[in-house]
């Protein structure tokens, strides 16, 4: 659908201000996950890769320390239709002061993340009728054990495919799994996603109902032996 000059002009203000709330809602949102997935809520604490900066199609997010420029680089002033956050466990780490995103995949079994979208315009996935939340586990098993897990997060980041490669979906959760050398991929493991209207996520309740509680309920089954592939 094309949109008059017009209609564009007349709506360039306001839909300014609707962008600049709704950055504001996923900022805020992903600083109050950072806090309550710390929390140990079903024996699982877990801290974030990437301490300030959120993943983003196609470039960084500066989640903490908010500056409109960094140098030369202009910073939040554009929307992104993908917003993630990636969540490891802390009983993975060693006690050292390795950074979390310096780790080898091999430490770490699973990945958990958090991602936000507007749902249109993506070339892989339908368009839907509001924004959503995306909440997922992956056993992303690398091709080399010895990658930064920060590079098999971004791998994972650029390489779930929900309407290309899902096998099947159990209790609310969509299974699938990575095909090697699709999308630059190099991963051979597995992935579950949740994924529901972002408006849910609107109070500290529906933050641990929605998101808090299930990722570390999934991921306290699959180390108590369940299988990520259902």
């Amino acid at each position: 659908m094309t949109i008059g000059k017009d209609t564009i002009m007349d709506r360039a203000a306001e839909s300014y201000k609707v962008m600049l709330a709704y950055q504001d809602w996923v900022e805020n949102m992903f600083r109050t996950l950072d806090n309550k997935l710390a929390l140990g809520e079903n024996g699982k604490k877990l801290l974030p890769m990437r301490k300030n900066k959120l993943f983003v199609t196609p470039n960084d997010y500066v989640l903490y320390n908010y500056a409109l420029y960094n140098g030369q680089e202009l910073y939040n002033t554009w929307l992104p239709p993908w917003v993630g956050r990636f969540y490891v466990d802390v009983d993975c780490l060693r006690k050292d002061d390795t950074p979390i995103d310096d780790y080898p995949a091999k430490q770490l079994q699973y990945i958990a993340f958090v991602w936000t979208w507007l749902g249109a315009k993506d070339e892989y996935v339908a368009d839907t009728e509001e924004p959503e939340c995306w909440i997922g586990v992956v056993e992303p098993k690398p091709n080399d054990p010895e990658i930064r897990v920060y590079d098999v997060a971004a791998s994972i980041w650029a390489s779930i495919r929900i309407e290309k490669a899902t096998k099947k979906e159990s209790e609310g959760w969509i299974l699938g799994r990575f095909y090697p050398n699709n999308f630059s991929s190099e991963l051979n493991g597995f992935w579950q996603v949740r994924r529901f209207p972002l408006k849910d996520v609107s109070s500290i309740y529906q933050t641990y109902q929605l998101i808090v509680n299930p990722l570390t309920e999934k991921l306290a089954q699959l180390e108590a032996g369940a299988s990520i592939e259902g």
